[in-house]
């Protein structure tokens, strides 16, 4: 299987990330020659991309979630080490000496102590003052990848959850050590958190920066949709993405301390959220009989409305969506262009969803040719697979393939 930390895959956590093996595979079976156009239209923190671009492709990036965009970019970005390391000296330094006292912040109180807080912002300040975008962005994602440990919040739940005392009678160790180690977080040691994550990600972008023949790679903000999609039609020569999974991810909360701290807006986060597919978060007029999908879906979604209309509005905008991407799907892709797209095998209100048969029979009604779905487990624990009582567990991942005739 190979390491699974290796270029810069791993510069930054990101719930739910494409497993890159499965691009890999995908992408193992192409000619070097032609460079290809590939898109990943919910692009997350860009796995597809960066195993595209080390192959010397185009690779093209989309996402709603401005953290993903970020991650996304400084990971198919080469820089060079030695000029972040020249960097580095006066950053630490002008960050110190902006250290003063926070502003009260009811939400950024409530997860970080006092000192803390005051070194993430003071070096969030000094990170502003680097003119050079690449560098800028490089350190900006190593203070994010750690925000979360020098927070009050519990590391192994990705939606931010806060540790507390009035849990110790019922914790585990490791819930105690990561009680520990919040109380006993200060500012010196945020700052040597930050220097040690710079360290780490230099050495994955050595890594990158080693590698000749690179091809590029563009990320862009907007939706998978022909209402917002950015890409010109019969463009695109390979699809290879992985769209949210139904209600099964928080992708903008559990990110939601990172962006704030690093001064996304609370507007621009709650944007990314609504506008996520499969968010929790739906529009106020929620959907009745006037849904309208194939009678697949149809059926499916009477079924879940009988036992839980908001999880049943839930499915009925997920699909909906769906059936919208495959419309844009078929005009993106060139004749004979392919798609490899991943979903989450599901639960809801107590019936089974194949959100792959579903996208399967939409992209057959947009003229597009179902070649194969293929069958893996889930890989690692990197999803939010056990959610609450009206969801379920996610138990593989079905990888439909499809080509444009």
């Amino acid at each position: 299987m190979g390491r699974r930390d290796y270029l810069t895959h791993w510069i930054h956590a990101y719930p739910a990330k494409m497993f890159h093996r499965i691009p890999q595979v995908i992408l193992g079976q192409l000619p070097k020659e032609p460079q290809l156009r590939i898109l990943d239209p919910f692009c997350g923190s860009g796995t597809v991309l960066l195993e595209a671009l080390v192959r010397g492709h185009q690779a093209i990036g989309i996402d709603v979630n401005p953290m993903a965009r970020l991650i996304s970019k400084v990971k198919v970005t080469p820089l060079s080490p030695d000029t972040v390391r020249q960097i580095l000296p006066g950053l630490l330094h002008r960050s110190r000496d902006l250290v003063t006292r926070c502003k009260p912040d009811s939400t950024l109180d409530f997860w970080f102590k006092r000192s803390p807080r005051e070194s993430l912002e003071a070096i969030i300040r000094g990170i502003s003052d680097i003119t050079s975008v690449g560098e800028r962005d490089f350190f900006r994602i190593c203070l994010s990848s750690v925000v979360r440990k020098a927070s009050m919040a519990d590391p192994t739940i990705p939606p931010p959850v806060k540790l507390t005392a009035d849990r110790l009678h019922v914790a585990n160790e490791r819930y105690r050590k990561y009680l520990r180690a919040s109380q006993l977080m200060t500012g010196p040691k945020v700052f040597g958190l930050f220097e040690k994550a710079v360290g780490q990600n230099l050495l994955r972008m050595q890594e990158l920066n080693s590698l000749e023949h690179l091809g590029s790679a563009l990320i862009m903000e907007g939706d998978a949709e022909a209402a917002a999609c950015p890409i010109d039609s019969n463009s695109v020569d390979l699809v290879i993405t992985s769209p949210p999974y139904c209600g099964a991810q928080k992708y903008v909360r559990t990110l939601r301390l990172e962006m704030l701290i690093l001064g996304i807006s609370r507007e621009a986060i709650s944007d990314a959220d609504r506008r996520t597919l499969g968010t929790e978060r739906l529009s106020t007029s929620l959907l009745n009989e006037e849904f309208e999908s194939s009678p697949q879906a149809l059926r499916l979604y009477k079924a879940i409305r009988r036992t839980n209309p908001t999880r049943a509005s839930m499915f009925a905008q997920y699909v909906q969506y769906l059936d919208r991407f495959a419309i844009e799907l078929a005009r993106v892709l060139k004749p004979t262009g392919e798609a490899f797209v991943t979903f989450g095998t599901d639960r809801m209100a107590g019936i089974d969803v194949d959100c792959a048969k579903l996208f399967s029979a939409a992209a057959t009604a947009q003229g597009m040719s179902h070649i194969a779905t293929l069958v893996d487990t889930i890989p690692s624990h990197g999803m939010i697979t056990n959610r609450h009582s009206s969801a379920s567990t996610i138990r593989d991942e079905r990888v439909v393939w499809i080509r444009r005739t």
